[in-house]
């Protein structure tokens, strides 16, 4: 059964199967307004391993990586996209120390979790990561819009998706991307098994995964994770470049 019909209309029980594997995955670890991340901070040996299939923000040299596992549908990662990342974009990110992975954790409503990722990586395939980034962006920004329940979920997403230049024609033929949904279970059980991660947003910072509650916190375990990887301060001046003779 294409996607399109998990996610806009009433299925059968048993079309339900290709995604109850997301269905019990919990919202509301670590958030913007102080709830706790799933675990508590402890080592990860290869947490640090970007995949190919992985969706980055920044350098790829940069010696600090930010993995976030988190849900467009879930709110406290809706608040931590709002509220945190932009002033992490932009002290850290664009100055090259942080590079910043997202992995897909759908949390319920699940099949609305599901099409919303599957959606951005359309956008990756179109536009790259700042075309998957950008969506994800306007699903967490718009999240009461589109997953309220009664709402046109379909005609608030086409209004998301067309920022982007996916239209309806394309959007549908996103749907019917299986190879899109295995992907994302994927993510799902190295999550799981590997990192032992069960709510959403969770962060892994270096090989070890983190709560953090405030921006403070987040600057105080980045600073410490760059200095711990490179040895200087994260404000340090950057080296002049050497007189060429």
């Amino acid at each position: 059964m294409p996607l399109s019909r998990l996610i806009f209309s009433k299925p059968p029980r048993a079309a339900l199967a290709a995604i109850a594997a997301f269905s019990l995955i919990a919202c509301g670890g670590q958030s913007a307004s102080g709830g706790e991340a799933s675990a508590d901070t402890a080592d990860v040996p290869e947490a640090g391993a970007v995949s190919a299939t992985d969706m980055v923000l920044g350098a790829a040299d940069a010696p600090v990586t930010v993995i976030e596992f988190a849900s467009v549908t879930c709110p406290a990662c809706a608040a931590f996209h709002l509220q945190f990342l932009p002033e992490i974009k932009e002290n850290y990110v664009d100055t090259g120390k942080v590079k910043f992975v997202f992995r897909e954790f759908p949390t319920p409503p699940a099949r609305l979790s599901v099409i919303g990722s599957v959606l951005a990586r359309c956008a990756a395939e179109k536009s790259g990561a700042d075309g998957y980034f950008a969506i994800i962006g306007s699903l967490m920004g718009k999240q009461r819009d589109w997953v309220a329940q009664g709402a046109d979920h379909k005609a608030e997403l086409l209004k998301i998706t067309g920022q982007a230049g996916i239209e309806e024609p394309a959007f549908d033929a996103c749907l019917q991307r299986q190879d899109l949904v295995d992907l994302i279970y994927a993510n799902v059980k190295e999550a799981e098994e590997t990192f032992q991660i069960n709510s959403t947003p969770s962060f892994i910072i270096n090989g070890e995964s983190k709560r953090l509650r405030s921006l403070e916190e987040w600057s105080e375990a980045l600073d410490a994770a760059y200095a711990a990887a490179t040895g200087k301060a994260s404000d340090a001046p950057d080296e002049p470049p050497a007189e060429q003779g």
